[in-house]
């Protein structure tokens, strides 16, 4: 009776009747088993031509450089020269730099009526009112401050150069122009008087003359470029 009422109470069970699954969790026969778990869809992303991504671009402007005009600088202006050879050296040319001659020293014709046919001296032509510097240190040894007729307006100066006495005589200065007087020493290249045209003279120009031991009358233009050098 026990097996009968067994067999009829299974087969009485109904078609919803739960069942223990392999999870643990009780189901009814009629529900299926879970499936398995599925992954997470993939995540994407779509770029199209209509939707660029955006770009961070450096952007820089440029600017044009306006050069000034060139400005006009004048030359400096040339130191004015000495009026006189600067003083102090040995022995040095009456004037600055190079000098007109327009009578040299020897035989010549007269330029004028009572002037000689043997020039004794050396006439140079570097401009009226042009300063006349000392050849050499000395001693002023004679000063005419009129116009005489021969030399006009004129002075000598005594020197020892290389152990000989030499003495040189500057004539037809302009009257008014002598800045010296006899007695006083001098230097080199020390202003005497002024270019003139006194006494026997055709024209403005200093007559410059050289006398060894103060007799002997020498070429001015071969002494001073044996002992100053050339003009």
């Amino acid at each position: 009776m026990t097996l009968v009422a067994m067999l009829t109470t299974m087969g009485a069970l109904p078609a919803q009747a739960a069942y223990l699954d392999t999870d643990g969790a009780t189901r009814t026969l009629a529900e299926p088993a879970p499936a398995l778990r599925q992954a997470a869809p993939e995540q994407s992303l779509t770029v199209t031509a209509q939707a660029p991504v955006p770009v961070q671009v450096d952007s820089y402007t440029a600017t044009e450089i306006v050069v000034p005009p060139p400005v006009a600088v004048a030359p400096a202006a040339a130191a004015a020269p000495a009026a006189v050879a600067g003083s102090g050296s040995a022995v040095r040319w009456p004037f600055p730099g190079v000098t007109r001659i327009s009578s040299n020293y020897g035989p010549r014709s007269a330029p004028c009526a009572g002037c000689s046919t043997f020039h004794d001296g050396l006439d140079m032509n570097p401009g009226v009112g042009t300063p006349i510097g000392s050849i050499a240190d000395g001693v002023v040894s004679s000063v005419t401050n009129f116009d005489d007729g021969g030399l006009g307006v004129h002075v000598l100066v005594d020197h020892v150069v290389d152990g000989q006495k030499i003495t040189s005589t500057y004539g037809h200065m302009l009257e008014g122009s002598i800045t010296v007087s006899e007695g006083e020493s001098v230097v080199a290249g020390q202003q005497l008087g002024s270019v003139g045209s006194t006494g026997q003279s055709t024209g403005p120009h200093m007559h410059l003359e050289l006398h060894l031991d103060g007799v002997t009358a020498v070429d001015p233009y071969g002494w001073l470029t044996e002992h100053a050098g050339p003009m």
